[in-house]
């Protein structure tokens, strides 16, 4: 997937706004307007994350480097930049779901019920 055409970069990321806003369409509308930017922003971070895997699965996470006599392992750009980007897309998601609204918990209750029942 590494250097993927803009356009079909840019139809990945569509897709994946999709798939956020089918989601989040439990919410209300004034919600959905101020989470619009931070589903684009959560879309494009997810195609370049699934970019970034790929390149380090290709390429691994470190690799040598050689200038003149000196070599050395080196991180992998890319391992560099998903690691940065993970840890702020994580971030994003959580924000994002913590619109949804909250389920109620259920009351299965203690079996006490269930136990007395069953006799």
């Amino acid at each position: 997937m590494a250097k993927i055409a803009a356009s079909k970069q840019d139809l990945m990321i569509k897709e994946e706004i999709s798939k956020l806003q089918e989601i989040l369409s439990e919410i209300s509308e004034e919600k959905q307007k101020a989470a619009a930017k931070l589903i684009e922003r959560v879309a494009f971070m997810t195609v370049t994350l699934q970019i970034l895997e790929d390149d380090i699965k290709r390429k691994g996470p470190t690799y040598k480097f050689k200038q003149g006599a000196q070599e050395m392992i080196v991180e992998n750009p890319s391992q560099k930049s998903y690691n940065t980007m993970i840890n702020r897309y994580t971030a994003a998601y959580d924000k994002l779901f913590s619109l949804l609204p909250k389920e109620a918990p259920k009351d299965d209750g203690d079996g006490f019920e269930a136990f007395v029942n069953g006799r």
